[in-house]
């Protein structure tokens, strides 16, 4: 019976907990792993230190808006050059049209009417006409008054001839005369103009 209790008791080895190696380990320091990190980051990149990442970016960020406050300055300097330039091929076309105008016969009081249905049938390319000279030539087809060729003349208003200004001018009858006539009559006589039209609007 005692052998019994020896074996029993005796032949059985002491039982030891295992151990995983892993939990035994010392535990990693978090914020160092990233700052030696954050190092070899910064060292790849060519940098000692953050301050020196940060130095760089803000002057990039300097030269940056720099760059953009010189691009609008020369936008603004440019949409000013090019409104210049507008308005001075506006003022040049007006005055080869002008020019054109005087060429073919315009009378000086109806240049602005010519031209501007002379644009208007540019613009709309009214009859196939490609340039100013050929839009003038259809208006003043359509209005030869615009030539002021009754004035031009010389031709009588009521008997009387106006071109040389001399003495006493009749009144005439606005219905019966030319309105290049009625232009000239008011050109070179306002007075008598004015009481034909005072007459014209009595009857």
């Amino acid at each position: 019976m005692a052998e019994d209790n020896a074996t029993s008791t005796g032949s059985t080895p002491p039982t030891t907990l295992a151990t995983d190696p892993a939990q035994t380990t010392t535990p990693i320091d978090t914020e160092q792993v990233a700052t030696e990190a954050r190092t070899e980051l910064l060292k790849s990149l060519g940098f000692d230190n953050e301050d020196d990442l940060k130095g760089v970016v803000e002057q990039h960020n300097k030269d940056v808006a720099a760059n953009q406050s010189a691009l609008e300055s020369k936008s603004g300097e440019l949409d000013k050059a090019t409104s210049k330039l507008a308005k001075e091929t506006s003022r040049a076309d007006t005055a080869e049209a002008q020019v054109a105008a005087l060429k073919q016969g315009v009378d000086a009081d109806h240049l602005s009417d010519a031209l501007a249905l002379a644009k208007a049938d540019l613009a709309s390319k009214a009859n196939g006409v490609k340039t100013i000279d050929e839009a003038l030539a259809g208006v003043l087809e359509r209005n030869p008054a615009f030539k002021g060729v009754e004035a031009a003349q010389g031709t009588a208003v009521a008997g009387q001839n106006l071109s040389g200004g001399q003495g006493n001018v009749t009144v005439p009858d606005l219905s019966k005369i030319s309105y290049g006539e009625a232009a000239k009559l008011k050109l070179e006589h306002p007075d008598v103009y004015k009481q034909a039209v005072k007459k014209l609007t009595n009857n």
